[in-house]
């Protein structure tokens, strides 16, 4: 029996061997070449995107300016203020203030000679001139006058500031009083349009 079984195992394995021997090496099918991914590996990531968010309507967008460095600037020296050319020049006639009582205008000065020039270039204005000095050449400043009309009421009543004194006081008859500490001198002056003059002197200046 068992040599029976042996006897046919091997007539089988001959008959196997002889029937692939018969088949051609083309005849036998290719492997496969596209694999199926493994279902263990995860999928590639996808790119990296940029999300851009649209600005909101009405909102004011801040865009710093760009920075560039800036140049070194040019230090102008300061100037020293130039002197306005009035200043540097001295007037050549003095302020004279002219003063009014009712309808008489009048102005006194002449303490200086460029006061007295300044005085000499407007007398045209004034029809009653006085002039007040000492005996011995002083002027005098300071002298009380007082005019008073036909009726012996006042009608200017002042201090003459320098030695000289100009009026312009409407024509008529008056009278005119000076007075130098208390020594009073007295005058019916009838004025008209034309220059009316008159120099008053003391004994001395004192």
């Amino acid at each position: 029996m068992k040599l029976f079984l042996t006897v046919a195992l091997s007539l089988t394995m001959i008959a196997l061997i002889a029937h692939a021997q018969s088949y051609p090496p083309s005849a036998y099918p290719s492997p496969p070449t596209n694999y199926p991914s493994p279902a263990h590996m995860p999928p590639p990531p996808p790119p990296p995107t940029t999300e851009i968010i649209p600005p909101t309507p009405g909102a004011t967008q801040v865009v710093p300016p760009p920075s560039y460095p800036s140049p070194q600037q040019a230090v102008t020296p300061a100037m020293p203020p130039m002197q306005n050319q009035a200043q540097q020049q001295a007037p050549s006639t003095p302020a004279l203030q002219t003063q009014q009582q009712g309808n008489i205008t009048f102005v006194s000065g002449g303490a200086s000679g460029d006061d007295r020039d300044a005085l000499k270039q407007i007398e045209s204005q004034f029809n009653l001139r006085l002039m007040f000095a000492a005996r011995n050449g002083d002027y005098l400043a300071n002298i009380a006058v007082t005019l008073s009309d036909a009726r012996g009421n006042a009608v200017l009543d002042t201090i003459a500031e320098g030695p000289i004194f100009y009026a312009h006081v409407p024509p008529g008859r008056y009278r005119l009083t000076v007075s130098n500490q208390g020594q009073s001198q007295n005058r019916d002056l009838t004025i008209g349009n034309g220059a009316t003059r008159q120099d008053f002197y003391w004994a001395s200046a004192s």
